[in-house]
């Protein structure tokens, strides 16, 4: 619980790991319109709740890179939407998930 008696959720490294293989492991290239925006919405949350942590040294080149590409997936403006085709969403897809089991490894790294 935070200061303002939020309570913090908590952070399932398992459950991201999995979202992520399963998009990445996805090798046809392409995917139910519905099961795209599914985990997309899922993967977007997922790296939301990561980014919220403590992440440890950001110093990094490599770090700042993976929190700049991180913030610009999730930027609004970038989301495919309903008129997005299937292919363009599934690369976005593909590209949140990568960025995400990055992150999630640098979380994981940092809370051993």
């Amino acid at each position: 619980m935070d200061e303002d008696g939020d309570v913090a959720l908590p952070v399932d490294l398992v459950v991201i790991f999995r979202t992520v293989e399963g998009v990445l492991g996805h090798e046809d290239g392409s995917g139910e319109r519905a099961w795209v925006d599914a985990v997309t919405r899922q993967l977007q949350g997922q790296l939301s709740l990561l980014l919220l942590e403590d992440l440890g040294d950001t110093d990094s080149v490599a770090v700042r890179d993976l929190h700049r590409a991180a913030y610009r997936l999730l930027d609004r403006r970038g989301r495919p939407d309903d008129g997005t085709p299937t292919a363009e969403a599934y690369a976005y897809l593909r590209a949140l998930a990568g960025v995400t089991r990055g992150v999630a490894a640098l979380y994981a790294s940092g809370n051993q």
